[in-house]
């Protein structure tokens, strides 16, 4: 048996060729460039204007109101001062009239005098002072008050006033002699004053001018060197004028002045001012 030569099977190369895999690539559109537009800065050639040259104007001087009120008058500088002040002070008090008018609901400042505060029948007269203020919702009432008990207080003369203007220091020598020494913690410091004149020497000297109708004692200056400060005592007519001032503020918005009492005064009085402002002279 003939011996028969088997070739093994060869693989038959593929005769397909390998396909490439071939990217399409699209071509980017070329972007526009986008030009910028710069708008060109036009420049305008600025024409010189040559300026017009005027004749110079003479310069007037301003007349002031102080030299108006010479020339019309004939009076002083001071003159034309005080008019000023008083027409400030004029215009100051209409201020404060409408202030009142404005808060008590009245036409004129001088209705004033209808609205009295009532009284408590059978109120003694020494306690009516102290009523008003307590009680008083009217400025003319209070300016009244106020002007009387402020001429009672510059008045106001008792032993007190009188040693709180005279007596101003004493030495502890002299105080432990006339006085308690148990007492010399309770003095305020500002008494003692060793070159101070003695006591008697001083009272001597304030009983010559017969300030009242009795002479200052030991004890008496001793009791008020014990109760106050030197130069500090305020008798009973300033500590009221101090509580008539707080009310008139409470009652007006405004401090009391002694020219608005005064204008109150002609206005509720119907008395005429005494010196009328006079027109303007210029």
């Amino acid at each position: 048996m003939e011996n028969m030569q088997v070739n093994a099977p060869v693989a038959a190369k593929s005769s397909a060729r390998k396909v490439k895999n071939t990217l399409v690539v699209k071509a980017k559109t070329p972007k526009k460039k986008v030009e910028k537009k710069v708008s060109a800065k036009v420049v305008k050639e600025k024409v010189a204007q040559t300026p017009i040259v005027q004749p110079k104007q003479p310069k007037v001087a301003t007349r002031r109101n102080i030299d108006r009120f010479l020339e019309a008058t004939g009076k002083t500088e001071k003159d034309y001062f005080d008019w000023a002040t008083e027409v400030g002070r004029r215009m100051h008090i209409n201020k404060l009239d409408a202030l009142v008018c404005a808060k008590l609901e009245l036409y004129t400042v001088a209705h004033l005098a209808n609205r009295p505060t009532e009284i408590p029948e059978g109120m003694p007269e020494t306690e009516m002072d102290e009523h008003l203020v307590a009680n008083s919702e009217n400025p003319y009432e209070l300016a009244c008050l106020w002007q009387r008990v402020t001429a009672n207080a510059e008045n106001w003369v008792s032993k007190e006033t009188i040693l709180n203007e005279w007596l101003t220091g004493i030495s502890k020598e002299d105080f432990e002699r006339w006085g308690d020494k148990n007492h010399l913690g309770d003095i305020n410091k500002k008494w003692w004053n060793k070159d101070a004149a003695a006591l008697d020497v001083k009272l001597e000297e304030i009983n010559s001018m017969s300030l009242l109708n009795q002479p200052l004692t030991f004890e008496d200056a001793i009791d008020f060197i014990k109760s106050h400060k030197p130069g500090t005592y305020v008798n009973p007519a300033q500590l009221l004028i101090k509580r008539i001032e707080e009310r008139f503020k409470a009652v007006t918005t405004f401090r009391i002045k002694d020219y608005y009492v005064s204008h109150l005064m002609k206005m509720c009085h119907l008395v005429p001012a005494s010196e009328e402002l006079a027109d303007l002279p210029f």
